[in-house]
Formats: C-alpha cells, sequence, structure tokens
C-alpha cells in the first residue's frame, strides 16, 4: 500500500472481501446511520488529533506544495462542502504526488487525493464523485465511529494508528500490518459494519455531489469502469482495495445517481488544465506527441489544456523561449486565467524579464488581492527582483488568513534572509518546522532568532512563543 492509506485501512478492515448476499438486499435500502461517537471522541479532540496528523504528514508525505493546483481542489472540495450536512469544522483539500488511484480522509476535515485519481478521471464530475464521498466519510465520523467499536475488542490508541498510518508511507506492507496488528481486526460483523460505512458515504455522497450542480453520473461511472478495468488483475489500485466496488454497490450507486436526474455539465476548463499540469510537470505519464495532437484538436478547451502542458514541459526543460510560444495563444484568449498566469510568471523569471512578470501581477494583485495563486507569485517574483520587502508584507498579510500555508512560510523565510533580518527569518523557519510537527526544531529556531534580537519586545513574544510550542508538544502526547 501506499501513503493513500484510506478510511478502510484506518478502520483496519479487510474490506476487499465480497459483501454476503445476504447482505446485499439490506444495503441497498440502507439507512442512515448517523453521526454517533460523541461519546468516544468529541469534536475538539478529533480535530486536535487531525491537525497533528497533518503535520505529520507534512513532514513525511509526497505532499504537492503548488498553489494552482491546491487553489484549484478547493475551489471544487468547498463547492461540495456548501451543499453538504453535518460539516462541524473547516475542511482541507492537498494532493499527494503518487501516481496511484486513491483518495483519503481522515480526522479534522483533511482529504487527501492522489495525482494518479484525477488522471483516471474523465471529467470533473468523477473526481468531484470522490471528493464527495470522502467529505461524507468525514461529516458522517466513520474513522472515530469505526474506532469506538474496535475499542470493544481491543484497547487501542491513537498514536498506534497514526504510527502505523505513516509508517506505510515509507514501507507500504510493514504499514498495513502495523495497522491490522494496532486495531486488531477480527469478525464478519464488523467487515457489514465497514460496508455499511461505504453505502453511507456513497449515499451521502451522490446527494452531495448532485446538490453542487454535478451530474451525479459520475459516481457510478468513476467506481463502475475502475472495476470493470482491474476486475482480473492480481493487484487493483488502492482505491479498490480500500473502497471496494462489488457488483451490488456499483447497481445500487447507479440507481441512487440515475433517480436524482443524469444532469449535462459543461467540459470544465479548469480540469482539463489541473489534469494537464499534473502529468505535465509531476506524473510525466503522457508523451509530448499526445499533448501536441490535443493542441491541435478541434475542441477548444482540448487545445488549451495542451498547449498549456507543452509550455510546462518547455519550461520545466529550461526552455522558456519554447514555452512562451506555447503559453502565448492561450493567456492572449484569457488574460486572467490563473493556470496561464502562474506558468507566464516563471516564463517572465527565466527569461529575466523581471519588471513584466512584476507589472502583471501588480495589476492582477489590485483585482484579485486574496487570490493565492496570485499572491504567492507576486510574492516570489518580488523576492527574485530584489524586492523582498513588498514580499515581506505580501506574505504577512497573506498568512493572516492562511496561516497553515507551508509555501508562504517558506517563501517568508527566504525574503527575510534577503533583506538580513535574522531574527523574522528564524522565527518563520520555525513555524515552517512547526508545520510540519517538528517542534523541537522550531523551539531551537525560536531560541537562535532570539539570539539575534536586542528588541525586549521581540525576546518576549519569542519567549511566549516557545511555551505555545511546548505547551502543544505536551499536550499532544497526553492526547495521543
Amino acid at each position: 500500500m501506499t501513503s493513500g492509506i484510506t478510511l478502510a485501512l484506518m478502520m483496519a478492515l479487510p474490506t476487499a472481501f465480497e459483501v454476503p448476499k445476504a447482505h446485499a438486499q439490506q444495503q441497498r435500502n440502507l439507512p442512515e446511520i448517523g453521526t454517533t461517537g460523541a461519546g468516544f471522541m468529541s469534536i475538539e479532540r478529533e480535530k486536535v488529533v487531525g491537525d497533528y496528523y497533518m503535520r505529520q504528514l507534512r513532514a513525511s508525505a509526497p505532499i504537492i506544495q503548488d498553489p494552482v493546483l491546491n487553489s484549484y481542489l478547493k475551489d471544487v472540495g468547498q463547492r461540495l462542502i456548501r451543499n453538504a450536512d453535518n460539516v462541524r469544522y473547516p475542511f482541507s483539500f492537498f494532493w499527494l504526488n503518487i501516481n496511484e488511484i486513491n483518495a483519503f480522509a481522515f480526522m479534522g476535515g483533511y482529504v487527501g487525493v492522489h495525482t494518479g485519481l484525477i488522471q483516471q478521471a474523465r471529467n470533473e464530475s468523477e473526481l468531484a464523485a470522490v471528493l464527495g464521498h470522502e467529505i461524507a466519510h468525514v461529516t458522517q465520523r466513520h474513522i472515530v465511529r469505526s474506532m469506538e467499536e474496535q475499542q470493544q475488542n481491543m484497547p487501542l490508541t491513537i498514536a498506534g494508528v497514526v504510527g502505523s498510518i505513516l509508517l506505510g508511507l515509507a514501507n507500504p506492507e510493514a504499514g498495513a500490518a502495523g495497522l491490522y496488528t494496532t486495531l486488531g481486526a477480527t469478525g464478519q460483523a464488523q467487515i457489514n459494519y465497514t460496508r455499511l460505512f461505504e453505502q453511507e458515504a456513497d449515499r451521502i455522497g451522490i446527494t452531495t455531489l448532485a446538490n453542487a450542480g454535478f451530474d451525479p453520473m459520475g459516481a457510478p461511472n468513476f467506481f463502475g469502469r475502475l472495476a470493470d478495468q482491474y476486475r482480473y488483475v492480481s493487484k487493483p489500485p488502492e482505491m479498490l482495495l480500500t473502497h471496494p466496488v462489488p457488483e451490488s454497490r456499483i447497481a445500487d450507486t447507479r440507481t441512487r445517481a440515475e433517480a436524482m436526474g443524469r444532469r449535462d455539465v459543461p467540459q470544465s476548463l479548469d480540469f482539463e488544465l489541473a489534469k494537464a499540469r499534473i502529468d505535465a510537470r509531476y506524473t510525466r505519464t503522457t508523451p509530448n506527441s499526445e499533448f501536441v495532437k490535443m493542441a491541435q484538436s478541434e475542441n477548444v478547451i482540448n487545445q488549451q489544456a495542451g498547449g498549456y502542458a507543452l509550455a510546462i514541459r518547455a519550461l520545466d526543460s529550461s526552455n522558456p523561449a519554447t514555452a512562451q510560444q506555447w503559453l502565448a495563444p492561450l493567456i492572449e484568449r484569457n488574460p486572467r486565467n490563473r493556470f496561464y498566469i502562474d506558468v507566464q510568471t516563471d516564463i517572465y523569471l527565466a527569461l529575466g524579464e523581471n519588471q513584466k512578470a512584476l507589472e502583471m501581477l501588480k495589476r492582477e494583485y489590485t483585482r484579485s488581492p486574496d487570490d493565492p495563486v496570485i499572491t504567492l507569485n507576486y510574492a516570489n517574483a518580488a523576492i527574485r527582483s530584489g524586492e523582498a520587502e513588498l514580499g515581506v508584507k505580501l506574505l504577512r498579510n497573506y498568512l493572516l488568513s492562511e496561516p497553515d500555508s507551508v509555501t508562504a512560510m517558506d517563501l517568508l523565510t527566504d525574503a527575510y534572509q534577503r533583506t538580513a533580518d535574522r531574527a523574522a527569518m528564524y522565527e518563520t523557519r520555525a513555524e515552517a518546522l512547526a508545520l510540519r510537527g517538528r517542534f523541537d526544531l522550531a523551539i531551537d529556531q525560536l531560541q537562535t532568532a532570539q539570539n539575534h534580537t536586542q528588541n525586549k519586545l521581540t525576546e518576549k513574544r519569542l519567549n511566549a512563543r516557545i511555551d505555545q510550542l511546548r505547551a502543544e508538544k505536551e499536550r499532544l502526547k497526553r492526547l495521543l
């Protein structure tokens, strides 16, 4: 297994088994189980555990720090969240650079998507269908409810669960073995209980999908195609191991989607551009010749996606002039498209035309000061153009609303280094380390920052932050 240890694995139930026929009819008419588990773990505790797990993932997993892709995934995810029930806290969506078809969700509203999944999806409704399913796992508190059930059979610790999951990042087989040992999965009744969770997530996820304006058929189309494609292979993708789709479940999902009515959703340019960006820069599974064919297609959206991918490939191959040739007609067609602005910025910087980059981004920032793609590109261009103070200003304002942005923290650290503000540099580096769960190293950086300031107020603030991190570290020890 890969780092996509999904809900079913976190519950440590052997869900790859076929659902017994005796239960098939019962599951087709599944009622809502409800969102219990409050007695086992409070919402506040769940958020803290989720935050801890996310910090560990930032330190260990191949998370993509790409403002363009992150913004796209967030937009799709938030569109679903606005149409979901039982949402108790903000959700966070992130990509992992793993060429496996998988997605997973965990406590605290965190949803991870493997890059391989969007490569398999044929349209935005299929991607949204997977996100809707994972969102339902979180809103229905399936992990907490499963842990509550397991607690009756074997004492367990959250630290053991998280440790096994993280072990799976480096050694998938060891990680899975550790997880099964930690949770001690036994009994057909527990397998059936997991199936109820999957059915519940299907039903709620499809409803959310339809309410958000996507085609509800995205769910049965995606999972059904996966099941058909990998039916006879010895090693199916992780998605099918942790979200098995027997014929009864596919039929039930299709029936629910058809009852809601098929929806003719126009092809999404942003979806195609995100898919092209992931392939061109991260998974690199499609040859350039295929992107050339796309760029020559009669389909205008496919044309743009193909040209966009070729621009990225040329830029990443240190050929910014060729990249500009591919991008020029795209940005002329849609000069405010965030995907295009991001690549245009890098082309300008690679060509040494920094002023053009700054002028473009200043104009866009004036129009959209809250856009993360514009802000982070503007800050990066400013730093690389010798205007680090402007970068500091942009990033400090941005972090007020996005304090968990690792990208912004890393850029701000670079900006402070260029301004020779050592105390601020070490302090910001400490916050970036804390986001990765490296509390001891973060405290060391804060103590180093104290050595680079004579300002009494700054010293007091740094001392207070050191105390906060120590308290946070101890709180997590007690919690786990």
